[in-house]
């Protein structure tokens, strides 16, 4: 008999982690923390032993995807944890920074030393096409899932009395154009799809019309003689704005103006990516075999210390801050908005998600208003401009591609969705394709 349960990213977009119990052996797939409205979640039990966890599979290195593995080791788990050695190798980072900012909230489910004890339990890699039996009638598989680098979608095959059967968990998928990394494969068959469901609602703006508007905002931003802020994700989308900048730089657009990446772990981070140019796409590819770093440009400059962040703003406009957090509830990023928020010259552009009832999200709703960082009451005159294509999730459209083409599928079970994404994705489906739909409820244990 095999079970499926969801505990985390059912009916929600955060706090991944779905046990599959096949007969003796149980398999965790991600172990994420829950964010924004729902991070109360996170002081929760686990609904099930974690001493009895046989494998954890991990997806990729998103912290709503791994955050809570700490605690999972904490409260007894102590066998292998499975992934793509990229994904390994930016976990270390992510893990040992969420660590830093737990340990000091108000509920700190864990802390910094936590997390080495975790880490030992990687080391099981799989990478893209390869497969692995966990036991004689049970193999894992990875594809690459295009989300961010290292970011894998997982087949599952096993046996029950005899016949054959299959579980794909999507993972995170990305879109089927992106700036830095390879495109995700797709399956041939599969009988039970777990299929993300993120923009299940909607299609994005074309990447190339993104990418333009982000140029223009920076140049009229820069013409003017403003600051630009980027929010940014340390992970995939400061190196994806590195990238852009780095093309505007050699076409000689950026005057020598200053760009500050003003973001330790997205420096880190970065270095990583460097350690993986075969998981870029083929433009950046080319740009690493020319011997050059698709990453670093002239007007780059890293501030990994205290003192360098603070001496920025010596520093006379125009210039451009690309700082974390993406979504402005921590990190550098707060004080550069003090500071530069109220000043018409200036320009935040936000290239990300902003959860709602994070400090990214007010701001982005907030012009002309007073708005509340840390102590200071700011009042928000700095142009807001918000560019939705840069998103590292499939769209409508490339979520119903990931399953169309695949064979013998019983049913795909909807996950990783706020409820209302989830019915009209659950809608469109049944417009399009003829298989069984579910939408996956908080906890609820499915038969396969």
């Amino acid at each position: 008999m095999a079970y499926y349960s969801s505990f985390g990213a059912a009916q929600g977009v955060t706090g991944s982690c779905h046990l599959l119990e096949i007969g003796y052996l149980k398999i965790l797939v991600d172990c994420g923390l829950f964010q924004g409205r729902d991070e109360e979640l996170n002081i929760e039990e686990f609904p099930f032993d974690p001493s009895e966890i046989d494998y954890v599979i991990v997806t990729h290195a998103h912290l709503d995807h791994i955050g809570r593995l700490p605690l999972l080791v904490k409260e007894g788990f102590s066998k292998k944890i499975i992934s793509t050695k990229a994904t390994y190798e930016i976990a270390k980072l992510m893990l040992a920074n969420a660590a830093g900012i737990i340990q000091e909230s108000k509920n700190p489910i864990y802390n910094e030393n936590d997390v080495e004890p975790t880490l030992k339990f990687f080391g099981t890699f799989l990478e893209y096409g390869e497969s692995m039996n966990l036991t004689d009638d049970i193999k894992i598989s990875f594809k690459n899932a295009g989300h961010i680098l290292g970011s894998a979608s997982l087949k599952i095959e096993y046996k029950e009395d005899g016949m054959d059967k299959s579980a794909i968990f999507s993972g995170d998928l990305g879109q089927h154009s992106r700036i830095i990394t390879s495109p995700l494969q797709a399956w041939e068959k599969g009988n039970y799809i777990f299929l993300e469901s993120t923009y299940g609602d909607r299609l994005h703006e074309d990447l190339t019309i993104s990418i333009n508007s982000f140029k223009e905002n920076i140049l009229n931003t820069i013409k003017k003689g403003g600051v630009v802020l980027l929010p940014s994700f340390a992970l995939e989308r400061t190196q994806e704005i590195l990238y852009l900048l780095k093309q505007m730089s050699e076409e000689g657009l950026l005057s020598n103006i200053p760009v500050y990446l003003d973001a330790p772990l997205a420096i880190n981070v970065t270095k990583v990516f460097k350690k993986f140019p075969h998981l870029m796409n083929d433009e950046i590819k080319a740009v690493f075999e020319a011997g050059q770093d698709p990453f670093n440009f002239k007007e780059l400059i890293t501030t990994s210390l205290k003192e360098e962040s603070i001496a920025i703003n010596e520093v006379a406009a125009p210039k451009i801050i690309i700082a974390g957090s993406g979504m402005c509830e921590g990190g550098r990023i707060k004080y550069h908005l003090v500071r530069y928020l109220q000043n018409p010259l200036n320009k935040v552009i936000f290239v990300g998600f902003q959860v709602p009832g994070t400090l990214g999200n007010k701001i982005s709703t907030m012009y002309n208003k007073t708005i509340k960082i840390d102590d200071s009451y700011i009042d928000v005159k700095a142009d807001i401009e918000i560019i939705n294509g840069f998103s590292a999730h499939a769209d409508q459209s490339d979520l119903i591609n990931f399953v169309k083409n695949l064979e013998d599928i019983y049913c795909i079970y909807l996950i990783h969705g706020d409820e209302q994404k989830l019915k009209i994705f659950k809608e469109k489906i049944n417009d399009e394709l003829e298989s069984k739909v579910h939408i996956v409820k908080k906890k609820e244990r499915i038969y396969i």
